[in-house]
């Protein structure tokens, strides 16, 4: 497996060289970008390619972006999201073409995995949200060369699970589309090492983090209640060889913080990958 870390850690930062110099100083060779501006502009090629670049300079490639989810990070919590099931026409439309600006910026790059999320909300996926996910996929398709795969993540909600994601994913060739299983979020809804093997030979992508399979905390693997050595052997099982992705959030801020520091979070995350993972990297 290759250990890649998401840039979610760092929603609220630019990606400057202190945050590059953190992927270089706690072991991790590649990254995957956060689509959500300011943090990651992927609108605005000649910043986000400066970015690509400095991450490169410390030995750091970009091996998968996440589509953008809302317009800006700044405003999330106010602005509507993105989604490839709106049954809204010009809402969907509008959410395919800035996940296509993220994918071509990949494809310009050098391509990897682009993972996209299925519905928000969660009410009314069969058939009419599903139907328009299928269409807006068909379109991203033609929309973002060959050298970007789809990969479509399971979420903690009915239209999320793992069978549900499997079933739209084998509608696709596998050279261009695949399963982004978010250990995670299988935590809350599922078993995950059975959802690992629901997966099986089309997962091509995972993201990494714990919790107590209540709330989607996105904590370092370790403080939560993941098996984290059934979930590893099944990705073995599996024989999974991309991305394993850690998806950590920001738990520097506020007056009660968990830690002080992004070091403090990524030395007890590399502590945890060399526990869990001893023999992958």
């Amino acid at each position: 497996m290759e250990i890649s870390l998401s840039t979610h850690l760092f929603a609220f930062n630019p990606v400057d060289e202190t945050v590059a110099g953190l992927f270089q100083r706690f072991g991790f060779s590649a990254a995957e970008l956060w689509a959500m501006p300011p943090h990651f502009p992927f609108g605005d090629i000649d910043d986000a390619d400066r970015i690509a670049r400095l991450l490169a300079s410390k030995g750091v490639r970009v091996a998968s972006v996440h589509a953008p989810l809302y317009p800006d990070v700044r405003t999330y919590k106010k602005d509507r999201w993105y989604s490839l099931s709106s049954g809204e026409d010009g809402h969907r439309r509008s959410s395919v073409a800035a996940t296509a600006q993220a994918g071509n910026w990949l494809s310009h790059n050098g391509g990897g995995s682009l993972v996209l999320h299925t519905t928000f909300p969660a009410e009314n996926w069969y058939p009419g949200r599903w139907n328009s996910f299928l269409s807006s996929l068909d379109e991203l398709l033609s929309l973002v060369p060959e050298n970007v795969r789809f990969a479509v993540e399971n979420t903690p909600l009915a239209s999320g699970r793992s069978e549900v994601i499997l079933d739209i994913v084998d509608r696709y060739p596998r050279e261009r589309v695949g399963v982004c299983m978010d250990l995670g979020h299988a935590n809350i809804q599922e078993n995950v090492a059975d959802a690992v093997r629901i997966a099986g030979d089309r997962l091509i992508h995972v993201h990494a983090s714990d919790n107590n399979a209540v709330r989607d905390d996105h904590f370092v693997p370790g403080r939560g209640s993941i098996a984290w050595d059934k979930a590893v052997a099944a990705l073995r099982e599996a024989r999974f060889e991309g991305p394993f992705t850690v998806e950590l959030r920001d738990y520097t801020r506020g007056e009660d913080a968990f830690y002080g520091s992004f070091e403090e979070i990524l030395d007890e995350c590399r502590n945890a990958m060399r526990l869990y993972l001893d023999g992958d990297r």
